[in-house]
């Protein structure tokens, strides 16, 4: 075998690790992916839609690959009981332009797999929706939904440029990263002063399932308007952000205020005393196309 064989050899060889490791590093165990299959949805999945007339806003509830079956059954719970219409909406919906199409007001993008949302949308699904919010719509993103909405991401399955944008910032996993106070669990987030908390309480417990916080320029938050609603106790820093995004809003939250506690079988440990639902009803009606 001439050297021109070895080097296509030893070419082909590299190639192949390359592909197990990229595999590999997607296909980790990685925090959420782990707290997904512990914490499961038991009971009879709600219908792909609820539509109703009225004034209330159409919402699609994005069910790709790697969304979390609690996180979106719970908010369809809360939709129905809301009475906010909504339709499951796919990734093949995504890229064929039905968001504009169907005239939506919101997209959700619940908690699940992050990355997979990426892989499955790819370029041009997050170019869809960037011109969905653009336009006038609005983006709500619990956990995996507010990884997937900002530019970069730190801890966990990636450093560096991650996901479409929405947010020019990071979206910081401290659970993988182990920075305090960051647990799988149940923990307190104090929420601060604003249009949307006014008359709630100052302290909520709420599920954090590897949902991150959020970093930012303050050039950024001047320009987009930014507003913090909750932030993470110890550090300070932005646990739920509301923002404009062209003529759209955009809401990111890293703890899961749409999962209602006392509806699961859980146990004990996840004992929740107060509903998060009413700050949710009105991010919704915040972030609805106008």
């Amino acid at each position: 075998m001439g050297q021109r064989g070895y080097l296509f050899i030893r070419y082909f060889i590299l190639l192949i690790i390359y592909a197990l490791f990229t595999a590999s590093a997607f296909s980790a165990e990685w925090p959420e992916s782990k707290m997904h299959k512990k914490l499961t949805f038991h009971g009879k999945p709600l219908p792909r839609e609820f539509i109703q007339r009225g004034e209330a806003p159409l919402v699609a509830l994005y069910v790709g690959n790697g969304t979390w079956d609690v996180g979106k059954e719970h908010l369809k719970m809360f939709f129905r009981e809301h009475g906010v219409s909504y339709r499951e909406v796919t990734a093949a919906g995504i890229l064929s332009r039905e968001l504009l199409a169907a005239d939506y007001s919101i997209l959700v993008m619940p908690g699940g797999e992050s990355w997979e949302y990426l892989n499955e949308l790819g370029d041009e699904g997050a170019k869809r929706i960037r011109e969905f919010v653009d336009q006038g719509g609005g983006y709500v993103g619990i956990c995996a939904g507010a990884f997937y909405a900002t530019s970069q991401r730190l801890g966990g399955v990636a450093t560096g440029p991650y996901g479409i944008g929405l947010l020019d910032g990071t979206a910081y996993d401290g659970t993988a990263m182990e920075t305090k106070p960051f647990i799988e669990g149940m923990m307190d987030f104090d929420f601060l002063p604003s249009a949307i908390t006014t008359g709630f309480a100052s302290i909520f417990r709420i599920a954090l399932l590897g949902g991150p916080s959020f970093r930012y320029t303050a050039e950024e938050a001047a320009r987009k308007h930014i507003s913090v609603l909750a932030q993470f106790q110890v550090i300070h820093e932005p646990a739920m952000i509301l923002f404009d995004y062209g003529q759209g809003h955009v809401f990111l939250t890293g703890p899961h205020l749409e999962v209602e506690e006392e509806r699961t079988d859980w146990g004990k440990e996840w004992a929740d005393p107060d509903s998060e639902w009413p700050i949710l009803e009105r991010v919704v009606r915040q972030v609805t196309r106008k």
